[in-house]
C-alpha cells in the first residue's frame, strides 16, 4: 500500500507533520481530515522495491562525490524539519540514490541503528571532511541539524561553485599551452628531420636560419628523452618531499614566495581560512576548536602554522589577528580586518565579507592570468610555425638562385 508524508495543522492550530497508507491520496487526505486535522501538504514517498545491488550502468558504481552530498544534506534538511526521525530519513535518501550512494547512506544508517551518532557514522566515509563533521555534531548537540544540514549544504554549492569558476578560466588557456607544446614537439620531430632529408639532396649549403632550425631539431632529437626523464625525476622528487613534513613545510614557503603563483596560494589560503573559519563561528563553535578545524583544513602547511600559533595564543588569552599578521603569509588586509573584527565584536560578519573579497580577487587574478597566456601561447606558436616555415621558404629560394 503506498505511503503519504504529510504536513498539517489540529483543531488548536498546531502543525504535526507524519506519515500515513492509504489507496490513494485522496484517501489519505480523507483518513487524515478524519482525525480532524487540516492537510497543508501531502506528497507520496516513493520507494524502490528493495535495495539495488546491480545495475549495467557504470555510472551506479561512481564513488559518493561532494555534489552528491550537497543534494542529500538539502534533502535531509527538508525531511528532519518535516518531523521524520533521522533513520528513517536517511534510508528514505538512499532508497533514492544510485547504488554507490546508496551503500554510504545505508552504512550510516546501519551505524546509528547500532547507537552511534551520526557524526561518528560520517567519519568512515572521507567525503566527509572535518568541517562537515563539525558542522553535524554541533548540529546533533545543538538540536538543529536541520538547520546545520541546510548550512553546509550550501556551503558545498559555494565551493564547488567557486571551484568551477576557477576551473573554466584556466580550461581554454592550458588546452592552447598543451596544443603548442604538442605542435612545437611534432614540427621539431617530425616535419623539420623530412624536411633536413629534402634539402640535404640539394647538395647546397643552408642559410643560417636554416641551419639553426636543423640544429635546433638535432639537439632536440638527442636530448629530448633525457629531458623528459629529466623533468619525470624532478616532478616525482617534488611528491616525495611533500610527503616528508619538514620539506613540505619549506616548499610550501617557497610557494609563497613565488612570483603570481604565490599570491593565488595566498588567497586559496586566505579563502580556506575565513570560509572555514566563518562557517564554524555562526554553527556555535568555540574559538580553539574552531582554529584546529580550520588548521586541518588549510593544505599549505606554511599557513597551517601560522593558524596553529593563533591558536596557542588564543589559548593564553591573547588576539586571534596578532599572530597572524606576525609573520609572512595571509595577505595583510586578512589581519587588519581581524583587528577590526575583534574590536567591534562583529568577527563572524567580518569572516564573511573577507571570504567573498578573497574569492573575488583570487577569480579576477585568474583570469587576468589566463587572458594573458592566451595570446602568449598563440604568438609562441605561431612563431614556431612561421620560423619553420621561413627556414624552409629561404633554403629553398637560397638553392634556387644558386642553379
Amino acid at each position: 500500500m503506498p505511503e503519504y508524508r504529510y504536513i498539517a495543522r489540529d483543531g488548536a492550530g498546531r502543525q504535526q507533520s507524519g506519515t500515513v497508507e492509504a489507496e490513494s491520496r485522496e484517501a489519505a487526505v480523507l483518513q487524515l481530515r478524519g482525525q480532524r486535522l487540516l492537510v497543508l501538504e501531502i506528497a507520496e514517498i516513493k520507494r524502490r522495491d528493495g535495495p539495488r545491488s546491480f545495475s549495467l550502468n557504470p555510472l551506479e558504481y561512481r564513488a559518493i562525490r561532494p555534489v552528491d552530498v550537497e543534494r542529500d544534506f538539502h534533502q535531509l534538511a527538508v525531511m528532519l524539519r518535516s518531523g521524520l526521525p533521522i533513520l528513517e530519513a536517511l534510508r528514505i535518501v538512499a532508497g533514492n540514490s544510485r547504488i554507490a550512494v546508496a551503500r554510504v547512506w545505508n552504512k550510516i544508517a546501519d551505524r546509528i541503528q547500532q547507537g552511534d551518532s551520526l557524526t561518528e557514522a560520517m567519519m568512515e566515509h572521507k567525503v566527509f571532511d572535518r568541517l562537515t563533521l563539525a558542522l553535524i555534531r554541533v548540529g546533533e548537540e545543538t538540536g538543529n541539524l536541520d538547520f546545520v544540514l541546510d548550512h553546509a549544504s550550501k556551503e558545498l554549492e559555494r565551493m564547488r561553485n567557486f571551484k568551477r569558476q576557477v576551473i573554466s578560466a584556466l580550461a581554454y588557456p592550458l588546452f592552447v599551452m598543451v596544443f603548442a607544446i604538442g605542435v612545437a614537439i611534432f614540427m621539431l620531430t617530425t616535419v623539420v628531420p623530412e624536411i633536413k632529408k629534402f634539402l640535404a639532396v640539394l647538395g647546397r649549403k643552408l642559410p643560417p636560419i636554416t641551419q639553426a632550425l636543423i640544429d635546433t631539431s638535432d639537439w632536440l632529437e638527442t636530448h629530448g628523452p633525457y629531458i623528459l626523464i629529466g623533468l619525470t625525476v624532478f616532478i616525482v622528487t617534488i611528491v616525495l618531499l611533500r610527503k616528508v613534513p619538514l620539506t613540505r613545510y619549506w616548499l610550501d614557503w617557497l610557494l609563497l614566495k613565488t612570483p603570481l603563483f604565490g599570491r593565488i596560494a595566498q588567497l586559496a589560503g586566505a579563502v580556506a581560512f575565513t570560509r572555514g573559519l566563518g562557517t564554524l563561528f555562526k554553527s556555535g563553535v568555540r574559538i580553539v576548536e574552531a582554529l584546529e578545524i580550520t588548521e586541518a583544513l588549510l593544505s599549505n602547511t606554511w599557513l597551517g602554522r601560522r593558524v596553529a600559533e593563533a591558536r596557542r595564543q588564543v589559548l593564553h588569552g591573547e588576539s586571534l589577528s596578532k599572530p597572524l599578521g606576525e609573520k609572512f603569509g595571509f595577505p595583510p588586509l586578512l589581519y587588519k580586518m581581524l583587528v577590526v573584527g575583534e574590536n567591534a565584536g562583529t568577527l563572524d560578519d567580518i569572516l564573511d565579507e573577507l571570504t567573498a573579497y578573497f574569492e573575488d580577487a583570487m577569480a579576477r587574478l585568474i583570469r587576468t592570468m589566463a587572458a594573458f597566456m592566451e595570446p602568449a601561447v598563440t604568438l609562441i606558436v605561431g612563431g614556431i610555425v612561421g620560423f619553420v616555415y621561413a627556414a624552409f621558404l629561404v633554403a629553398m629560394f637560397s638553392a634556387g638562385g644558386k642553379g
